[in-house]
């Protein structure tokens, strides 16, 4: 464990001293000045460089991680965060281009200009927490900053920058736009998601109360937590817990928590207004506007620290602690530093300095120290000799990262994938797979692809990982048949499997999957299989018996299915399709009819008009030929009349028409019953059953 987390150290060595020093610069106004506005110009090109990335040419010194799936926009791997981003540039932007406008400089236009840049990246990209961020942000700067007084003022300001945010971001034609419309309507996966993070934050804080001073070990999370964690949640891996402050908690404890809060609390009690005179606000206008605009940029980014992970990427959390160190109130030290407090700086700084070579080196894959991050390097170098077909040289390097990172379930994995290429014995393959399962224990979706790979090698070994997958949906709580369902598709080149699948479809859901979607030649093998665990049919689920029945007319033998339907009145409401299908292939038109017409469902129609006027029904339906509605109730005003073959006539009008309801067929059918022409009138019945599902 001190190896997993030696870097995970370092890192927060690079952060502190950052901090020490953004914290102990004592900035005049003049150099507050070119940071802000070194930061707004330096966000805006970001942006610039987004859009670059996004349409024209990939940016290939941007990481991108595959743990994510979906396209993402910006710098980070996760939309949320460059939408944080943008979201602060906005503000500093905002900010300069006021102090410019304050100080009579031309720089008002360009800042003003720039303004617009990160805020459309927010509405191009599909983050509403970053919209969420951005209205806070601009609330707090109009209302500290812009305006001096007037609280309806600001209240009134305020909620009008809320509805121009909204209504620019609702209608525009981004994918924003169509996710804040969603917030008013069902959105099930925003519900799963928020209830997961929910009992993703109560895991935490559970693990945390178990050992409440040290924690786990920084950077040990996502290798941790799936060993200790109770979720049993098998749909995801937990990569994170979604908040900078959890992970503090989970990883580095109270003695880490403590300490941060502490500075927390010591730097708004230093940049804050409640300690400032009157006179000493008068004085330092200008420099106290800069000041508040950093407080909320790095405000903003911690608030999005406890919902999200943002400042646990280096490049972020260097922002913030830059703007917290500008937000400070500047004061004149009485006292010259000492040669120790100096020689400790000159000495951190060597520090780092060297970090810094050594960790460029690592990127730029010059060497591989024994740090967590060269392993990150080293897979993708052995993802590239993978993809070459150099299957020895990427197993060497897989083993090389498994001795840097020993509990990432993805090695050994890999290694599993590489040892059955290699054509080596599949037990030897079978261990490595085993590990990857074992070091997460939850996530079905790893054992469902690890029995794909064994397809192409092994296949008998697929029933390995595929039933722990099951077990793991089962232990979860899941219902999902979607890997079962996928399992039975996969199998069908390998009549091998069928059985030992047939046997983990321990529930009805999944039998049905299982008679679905195997192959039509083994239907018939498995049928009596079926009927043996459920011998009373008419005891099943209604859709499972309009399915099964369906199934059976499709794939097995009718003659048998004809029969047991005949014999069983029961069963017929759920296969009474087939029944009359088969009757009226034997020419047993009315029989075929009398069927339909017991167990269709009867959409509704209107009501017949007793004594309509035909003639001038008659007419309305001539000069409006396209109009259903005239020639519907003429029909019903014919057939109230007993004039069937005028009826008939304009039905078989009506049904031609686009529009046309499916009841007028089962009309037309049922008329051309009552004319004698059963099977004129099965072939419309035949139609009508088509559109008239069943309920």
């Amino acid at each position: 464990m001190p190896k997993a987390t030696l870097e995970a150290w370092l890192g927060l060595l690079v952060g502190l001293v950052w901090f020490w020093a953004c914290l102990a610069h004592g900035a005049a106004d003049a150099g507050r000045r070119v940071a802000i506005y070194t930061l707004a110009v330096g966000g805006a090109v970001v942006v610039a460089a987004s859009w670059v990335d996004a349409y024209l040419q990939p940016i290939l010194w941007w990481p991108r991680y595959d743990v994510y799936t979906w396209d993402v926009f910006g710098p980070f791997a996760n939309r949320n965060h460059t939408a944080s981003l943008n979201a602060i540039t906005s503000i500093l932007c905002a900010a300069s281009a006021y102090d410019a406008y304050r100080r009579k400089s031309r720089l008002v236009w360009f800042f003003g200009v720039i303004f617009w840049m990160p805020f459309t990246a927010i509405l191009m990209n599909t983050s509403r927490g970053g919209l969420l961020i951005l209205f806070l942000g601009l609330i707090a700067w109009v209302t500290t900053s812009a305006m001096k007084r007037g609280t309806l003022r600001k209240l009134a300001v305020g909620g009008a920058l809320l509805i121009v945010i909204i209504s620019v971001a609702s209608v525009s034609g981004g994918k924003l736009g169509s996710r804040i419309r969603g917030l008013l309507q069902e959105d099930n996966s925003s519900v799963v998601e928020s209830s997961m993070r929910v009992d993703l934050a109560r895991q935490v804080v559970r693990q945390f109360t178990e050992n409440p001073w040290v924690g786990k070990g920084l950077g040990t999370f996502s290798s941790v937590f799936p060993q200790v964690s109770t979720m049993n949640n098998p749909m995801f891996k937990f990569w994170h817990p979604e908040s900078d402050v959890l992970l503090l908690l989970f990883e580095g404890g109270l003695l880490l928590v403590l300490p941060s809060s502490l500075l927390l609390v010591w730097i708004a009690r230093s940049s804050g207004p409640w300690a400032t005179s009157r006179s000493d606000k008068s004085r330092d206008r200008s420099g106290r506007r800069l000041r508040q605009a950093a407080a909320i940029g790095a405000g903003m980014a911690l608030i999005h620290s406890v919902f999200d992970m943002p400042n646990h990427i280096l490049a972020y959390g260097m922002q913030t602690m830059l703007l917290l160190g500008l937000a400070i109130r500047p004061q004149v030290l009485t006292v010259r530093s000492g040669w120790v407090s100096q020689s400790m700086a000159r000495m951190l700084g060597l520090a780092v300095f060297c970090l810094g070579v050594l960790w460029l080196g690592i990127g730029l894959r010059q060497w591989a120290p024994d740090l967590k991050s060269a392993a990150f390097f080293l897979r993708g170098e052995a993802i590239e000799e993978n993809k070459d077909g150099r299957y020895r040289e990427a197993l060497a390097l897989v083993d090389r990262c498994i001795w840097l990172s020993p509990m990432d379930c993805r090695l050994y994995y890999f290694r599993g994938q590489l040892l059955l290429k290699l054509r080596q014995r599949p037990e030897r393959a079978l261990v490595e797979f085993g590990r990857s399962r074992a070091l997460e224990p939850d996530y079905a979706a790893l054992c469902y692809e690890e029995g794909i790979y064994w397809l192409k090698f092994a296949p008998e070994y697929a029933m390995i990982p595929w039933r722990e997958c099951l077990q793991r949906e089962a232990r979860g709580g899941s219902t999902s048949t979607l890997n079962y369902q996928r399992m039975v598709s996969a199998s069908v080149p390998y009549a091998e499997l069928l059985a030992p699948l047939w046997n983990l479809a321990e529930n009805t859901n999944k039998q049905m999957v299982f008679m679905e979607h195997i192959h039509p030649q083994y239907w018939n093998e498995y049928l009596p299989k079926f009927i043996e665990k459920h011998p009373k049919l008419d005891q099943l689920e209604h859709q499972h018996l309009r399915l099964l029945m369906k199934l059976w007319h499709e794939r097995g033998n009718r003659e048998e299915l004809i029969q047991m339907l005949e014999s069983n009145a029961d069963l017929q409401p759920f296969g009474w399709r087939t029944l009359a299908i088969e009757m009226a292939r034997q020419g047993r038109y009315e029989e075929a009819l009398i069927m339909a017409k017991k167990f269709l469902k009867r959409p509704g129609k209107p009501p017949i008009i007793a004594g309509a006027n035909v003639p001038r029904l008659e007419r309305a339906f001539l000069f409006n030929p396209t109009d259903v509605r005239p020639g519907i109730e003429l029909y019903f005003a014919q057939r109230a009349a007993h004039d069937l073959k005028g009826a008939r006539a304009t039905a078989e009008r009506v049904t031609l028409l686009p529009d046309a309801p499916a009841y007028m067929k089962v009309e037309l059918a049922l008329l051309d019953a009552e004319l004698g022409d059963q099977r004129r009138a099965w072939e419309m019945m035949e139609q009508a059953m088509e559109l008239i599902p069943d309920s």
